[in-house]
């Protein structure tokens, strides 16, 4: 159940409402709104998206499917499907209609053919494609007549980057596709061939973020090196160039109503531009971490924040002038500020992003370790297991859990959503079993 936070500072003695909604038990990866403006998805790290209604901003529905962090989610043009990608390398297809009417229970329909991590996703205009972006390299383009209809498809691949390709967009008349790539590189594509015509941008660095508007001639761009710029689309000569030297910008979004874009950076600041008058609005840090996900809301121009947070943030950008508001949270609960024990320490790093030690554990990516020690594995009532834990016949002990952060899950648990880590220091290993046992013992 989504909750709302109000948190009021006052500015210029003005008390002005930073609205909170929580329904994520991780981080929040990205934000979309359907074509209509009446549902918005978050998607997650906690393997999930999260299906709100707009614009009283209620869950509606968790949809479960991914067997990892979930990247990106996009409407069809029409609205009639959601579409979803994760760290699994996989594309979830779901239909929306079958989402507002079975909600938790809905069943998507499985794309295969990437090898890396999805990130992105377009459509075209006509609803006729969907192109993905992943860190294998490939540009992914699919036939959605043959994925409405559940049909298996090998997706044809554009290949060009050299690494992740990290943004993709339609032209607006969906005869060409734009891609942002690790490379350096906005690369543009003709569709009907799949044949590569030229690079627009060689950035040097990394290009992570990427916005196209045809009818302003707006390229904007972020790259890893900190980089947020404005260039021609049809020139490519930059007019604007800005940012915080080395801080990866992580997101960009638009807001076409007030003609005004954002960028957000991995330390948590965001810069508004008014593109009028090419000059900075707003410059604050609106989170304890990085922007993932930057969407302007269509009727208020309230702005939605993805980050390190559980939760989904909401300003009121425009009522107040929050480059002085420091503070913009609570600070995550994986970043430490006090004294505490190695085990500690080390289950913060590790372990708490996914799982909580309480009998009723927040929605995380993982179950409650409350009573792990002598548990089966899969066996936890209410929590989702992959089939490989459902079938493994091992028992938490401190032996297997020594054992799971020396081998790492893919040899302990293999064919698990388990994240790949290992603990290199027996001395940390050590610290955490006995941090586990009092933490859990205690709570008995």
């Amino acid at each position: 159940m989504a909750s709302l936070c109000g948190l009021f500072c006052l500015l210029t003695g003005t008390a002005v409402a930073l609205e909170q909604y929580t329904a994520h038990g991780g981080p929040v990866k990205h934000l979309t709104l359907s074509p209509d403006g009446s549902l918005m998805v978050s998607s997650s790290f906690d393997y999930s998206a999260v299906v709100w209604s707009v614009p009283e901003l209620a869950d509606e529905a968790t949809l479960i499917g991914h067997d990892a962090a979930v990247n990106v989610a996009q409407f069809t043009p029409d609205g009639d499907w959601l579409v979803t990608g994760g760290d699994d390398n996989q594309i979830l297809l779901w239909s929306v209609a079958d989402i507002l009417s079975l909600g938790d229970e809905t069943t998507p329909f499985v794309l295969q053919g990437h090898y890396g991590k999805i990130v992105d996703f377009a459509f075209s205009a006509d609803g006729r494609y969907l192109v993905s972006a992943s860190w294998d390299g490939i540009v992914g383009l699919w036939d959605m007549a043959l994925a409405r209809n559940r049909l298996e498809q090998i997706p044809i691949s554009f290949r060009g980057h050299d690494g992740p390709v990290n943004d993709v967009q339609f032209s607006a008349d969906g005869k060409h596709l734009f891609s942002a790539g690790n490379d350096g590189h906005i690369r543009y594509w003709r569709v009907a061939d799949g044949e590569y015509l030229r690079s627009i941008v060689r950035n040097g660095w990394g290009v992570n973020v990427m916005l196209v508007d045809e009818e302003r001639n707006i390229l904007a761009y972020g790259s890893t090196d900190g980089a947020m710029v404005l260039a021609a689309l049809n020139t490519g000569t930059e007019y604007l160039r800005m940012g915080e030297d080395r801080v990866p910008v992580l997101s960009v979004g638009l807001n076409s109503t007030a003609n005004q874009i954002a960028f957000g950076n991995a330390k948590g600041q965001l810069k508004i531009i008014d593109l009028n008058t090419t000059t900075l609005l707003r410059d604050f840090r609106a989170a304890n971490g990085p922007i993932w996900s930057v969407m302007f809301m269509p009727n208020n121009g309230d702005m939605m924040i993805a980050s390190l947070d559980d939760f989904i943030t909401k300003w009121q950008i425009h009522d107040f002038p929050p480059e002085i508001l420091d503070t913009p949270g609570p600070t995550r609960r994986f970043k430490l500020t006090s004294e505490i024990s190695n085990g500690e320490r080390q289950f913060a790093r590790k372990c708490s992003v996914c799982h909580t030690l309480v009998e009723d554990g927040a929605k995380r990516a993982g179950p409650t370790l409350y009573n792990i020690f002598g548990r089966e594995a899969g066996t936890l009532p209410g929590y989702k297991y992959s089939k490989a834990l459902l079938d493994s016949d091992i028992i938490w002990s401190e032996e297997t859990i020594h054992r799971l952060f020396t081998d790492g899950p893919d040899v302990v648990t293999p064919g698990t959503k388990m994240p790949i880590q290992r603990m290199k220091n027996e001395a940390d290993r050590q610290d955490l079993i006995v941090f586990l046992k009092q933490a859990t013992t205690s709570l008995n």
